[in-house]
């Protein structure tokens, strides 16, 4: 597989309010599904000199996240325009998004997404996941123990509802120029969706982390 035309990009910063140091605890298991060759091509966006440190072992290069890009608010969007822009990325060239939070996330899971994008020749990807609750069976909480469907239908056969799915970062693919297209959520409307087999773990909590080190 050849990786000429891209870079891969590790988003880390120090807070999390789920886990406390979740980037620092999940950064290995990233880091080392990555062949040691393309090292070079590895960014990790950080304010953490903790991850800092950890990165340089691995051979990857550094952006300084400034702090307005480091807070619980800010927007990965935001994130990827600040690579590009720092680091004056050319456009057409591919960004591969690496969040920490997946640890089960292996080398050729990479690889095989990566192909998919390119066989599609598309500009953004973003995998999908099998949802647990279809969204026609959702409802928002209201007060006085009410409630009301987030969408309105009257399908009660689950059988007449729409295939849907939920969008996962398990790995994101996308062009450099139109990165600025994209919704806080990663997607525009020319994104196509990697279908993914098995939903994986995406460490967010205590919880989430303690199923992970028990398996």
């Amino acid at each position: 597989m050849n990786f000429e035309n891209c870079y891969f990009l590790i988003p880390a910063r120090k807070g999390s309010k789920g886990l406390r140091f979740k980037n620092r605890k999940l950064f290995d298991n990233t880091a080392k599904t990555i062949p040691v060759e393309l090292a070079n091509k590895v960014y990790v966006s950080t304010d953490d000199f903790v991850i800092e440190n950890k990165a340089k072992e691995y051979g990857f290069n550094l952006v300084s996240r400034p702090a307005d890009l480091a807070n619980d608010t800010a927007s990965l969007k935001d994130v990827l325009l600040h690579f590009v822009d720092e680091r004056n990325i050319k456009p057409a060239k591919t960004i591969i998004f690496l969040f920490l939070t997946y640890p089960e996330r292996t080398w050729e899971d990479i690889v095989k997404i990566y192909d998919f994008f390119k066989s599609k020749r598309a500009n953004s990807l973003v995998c999908a996941e099998k949802v647990i609750d279809h969204p026609y069976l959702c409802l928002y909480e209201l007060e006085d123990s009410r409630g009301k469907m987030m969408i309105e239908h009257d399908l009660y056969r689950r059988q007449d509802y729409p295939d849907c799915f939920r969008a996962t970062m398990f790995v994101g693919c996308f062009k450099s120029d139109i990165i600025k297209n994209l919704s806080d959520l990663l997607i525009e409307e020319e994104t196509i969706f990697y279908k993914m087999d098995i939903n994986k773990i995406d460490v967010d909590y205590a919880e989430d982390y303690n199923e992970l080190i028990s398996t």
